[in-house]
């Protein structure tokens, strides 16, 4: 299936030098930040190993809000985690503020182990079902 694009709400403004410093001080990360493949490569670990996926907003009902200033008072601030939709998009925001060339791409969800014959194509939930992105560095994505 081709990729879309995604939703307009997704294109979030991006982080300030600020938030910038106060993203990375949540997620640990105290490496250098040229715009190069390793450094992304360590900011998404720390990112990765530092905020947890977090769904209880769905499940406690709550609105799920995916603009930046929200998801930097929910996730920096609050020390929270989130789901890919909100962790996605504060690492994008965080990334572009620093320089990085960020695009939001749908994903959708494999269940071919859980797939049934209700489903329309047995294997996949639907479309814009999942976030992830795709970072450029230079001539490198």
């Amino acid at each position: 299936m081709p990729p879309t694009q995604p939703p307009p709400v997704l294109m979030l403004e991006p982080l300030t030098p600020a938030q910038i410093r106060a993203y990375l001080e949540r997620i640990g990360y105290v490496g250098p930040t040229q715009l190069t493949p390793q450094t992304l490569r360590q900011i998404h670990l720390a990112h990765l190993l530092r905020v947890p996926f977090e769904n209880l907003d769905i499940h406690w009902g709550r609105p799920i809000r995916l603009e930046r200033d929200f998801l930097f008072q929910k996730i920096v601030r609050e020390r929270r985690g989130g789901f890919c939709f909100e962790l996605n998009s504060l690492l994008a925001a965080a990334l572009q503020g620093m320089g990085f060339s960020v695009h939001l791409l749908s994903g959708q969800v494999s269940r071919a182990v859980h797939a049934t014959r209700t489903e329309p194509d047995g294997h996949f939930g639907p479309e814009c079902d999942h976030l992830a992105l795709q970072v450029n560095c230079g001539n490198e994505a």
